[in-house]
Formats: C-alpha cells, structure tokens, sequence
C-alpha cells in the first residue's frame, strides 16, 4: 500500500504536532516526518509514504533524508499540495494499492475518484502513535514468545503477503 500524506493538514489535525508547529515549522515538519518513517519501517504492508507538503519551490532545495520507504515532495509556488496529490494519484498505476489520509473534503474527493482508500486524519494518528501500537501488539508478542519457532511465523507472514498480493 502507497500511503499519500496531506502533511500540512495532517500537521493541524494532531495536536502534539501542532503544538510543535508554535515552535517551528520545520520541527513539526520533521517529527511527521520522523513518525511516519518509524510506521513505514515497521509494517510490511506499507511499500511507500509520500508527504505532500504545501511550499514554495524555494523549499525544494531543503536536502531531502534518505529513508526508506518514504518520499516528501513540496508543491511549487502557486500550487498546492491538493492539486500535487491529485497529481500523484494519476501518476500512479491503476492497480497500485493506495490510501489517502487527509480531512480535506476536495482531497478526500479526488482520491476516490483514482480509486484510492481513504483516511482520516484521526485514523491516521493511531496508526502514528507509538503506545496505540504497544498496546495492540503486545498480545501477539507474548504469543511469540511462548514458542512460534521463527522459520513458522516467517510462513505465516509470506502466507498473508501473498494473499494480500504484496
């Protein structure tokens, strides 16, 4: 799955990223960022996380992070990153598997119309969240732990990617 991020409005929507966003800009900016590596590198059903931020092409000179799986793109001046999305989207090959996470009714929109799964920002944020993911996994940890030899869950895991068609 390609996830496309609406960054500057998924930065307005959690509110530890918005209280950093009082501080800076580029600190909010990378803790989204930071965040949303942390998620990409963690889950194999993720192929790709594009951030998509509003900017001026003055910002495209800022020296990109080399991290797996991901992507941040900056509109040019005088386009938003609304219409990049849009963009990404076309681009995109109809059989790609992708989901969209924005509150913006246009962008929300628009991804439907590319065939795209749609998120909102709020479930966007649990996925983000270290202590959700603790909390969720820490079940299905302890049942490792009581003896799936490693060979069995790496079976089980190419089992479900196949079925998924990853």
């Amino acid at each position: 799955m390609i996830y496309i991020i609406d960054a500057y409005n998924t930065i307005h929507k959690i509110k530890i990223l918005e209280a950093l966003l009082m501080k800076s800009l580029r600190s909010a900016r990378d803790e989204l960022v930071r965040r949303a590596s942390r998620l990409a590198s963690s889950r194999g059903d993720i192929s790709k996380i594009i951030l998509v931020f509003d900017g001026k092409s003055e910002f495209q000179n800022i020296p990109q992070m080399n991290l797996p799986k991901m992507e941040l793109v900056f509109s040019d001046t005088g386009e938003g990153a609304d219409e990049r999305i849009g963009l990404i989207l076309e681009r995109l090959s109809k059989q790609a598997k992708k989901c969209v996470v924005s509150d913006d009714n246009c962008v929300r929109n628009h991804a439907r119309v590319y065939g795209a799964h749609v998120v909102a920002v709020s479930e966007f944020a649990r996925l983000l969240n270290p202590e959700s993911k603790i909390k969720r996994t820490g079940r299905a940890n302890q049942e490792n732990s009581r003896g799936l030899p490693p060979e069995i869950v790496r079976d089980i895991t190419e089992a479900y990617r196949k079925h998924l068609g990853l």
